[in-house]
């Protein structure tokens, strides 16, 4: 797993505002424990200000949230990724055409 996130971590240096690369490392980083959730929470928070409408930024920060035990934030993170859940096409429009 170092190495994967390593990977990752080398990605977000090489390009800064890659939102997919905040996100997993955000991801990772949210179940490795409490000692990383405050890192965890900025990459995911910076993730959501660059793309606000991403549901798995929503949903890693809800986890964060949840395991830090700020539940009201947490049900707002897990709230917003329902909602853009259900706002999702099925199918990408770029692959229509």
């Amino acid at each position: 797993m170092n190495k994967a996130l390593a990977a990752f971590i080398n990605a977000l240096l090489l390009e800064s505002s890659h939102v997919p690369s905040k996100i997993l490392i955000g991801g990772v980083l949210s179940k490795m424990g409490s000692k990383v959730s405050p890192v965890a929470r900025c990459l995911l928070s910076n993730a959501l200000k660059i793309e606000p409408t991403n549901r798995m930024a929503w949903y890693y920060l809800g986890l964060v949230h949840r395991d830090d035990g700020q539940i009201s934030d947490a049900i707002d993170c897990f709230q917003a990724a329902s909602m853009l859940e259900e706002s999702d096409p099925i199918e990408s429009f770029s692959s229509i055409f």
